[in-house]
């Protein structure tokens, strides 16, 4: 066995597996969450063009439904590129810094990361409190619902920052 190998699987055992799956785990549930509403979206609105042309009715509800869907689509894919770390960076000057203070500095990007997970859990989580006593006006549905992703997308978003805190620097190598 080379010592590639035995650090692999070392690397892939015990706790840190675990969460190594579970995370791989959310993440894959994120983007099958995310296509299934894509899928669903386009289907709400072909049905709304067929309405409009085909009908000459058009229904009042899908407009209001495809912006939930939108809505939730965007801030899971927020939560998707923070999850594979495809956030928007530059590296002009990180890359002439030290080795020792790039990895300084992915730490503490980890750490932002981390806390914007967790100012939107809490303010999203509160701002749902807020408006959920209210309707929507077409559907009639709580008005905290469309921002119920919020909070969702930042305990997602906490996940995937701990995770690449303590353990996700191994997939890097």
């Amino acid at each position: 066995m080379t010592s590639a190998e035995q650090a692999k699987l070392s690397r892939d055992s015990g706790i840190k597996a675990t969460i190594r799956r579970i995370v791989h785990g959310i993440e894959t549930l994120v983007e099958w969450v995310g296509s299934y509403m894509v899928g669903i979206m386009v289907a709400i609105v072909i049905y709304q063009v067929f309405g409009r042309y085909v009908l000459h009715q058009t229904p009042a509800w899908t407009e209001e439904i495809v912006l939930l869907f939108m809505t939730a689509y965007g801030f899971l894919s927020i939560a998707c590129g923070f999850g594979r770390q495809s956030h928007l960076s530059v590296s002009m000057l990180y890359d002439r810094f030290p080795k020792w203070l790039r990895s300084v500095m992915d730490r503490a990007s980890d750490l932002l990361i981390v806390a914007f997970g967790v100012f939107l859990f809490v303010e999203g989580y509160k701002f749902v409190g807020l408006t959920w006593s209210s309707t929507l006006p077409v559907t009639e549905l709580p008005n905290g619902i469309q921002y119920l992703v919020v909070p969702v997308t930042g305990l997602i978003i906490v996940i995937y920052g701990l995770f690449w805190l303590f353990i996700g620097e191994e997939e890097k190598q």
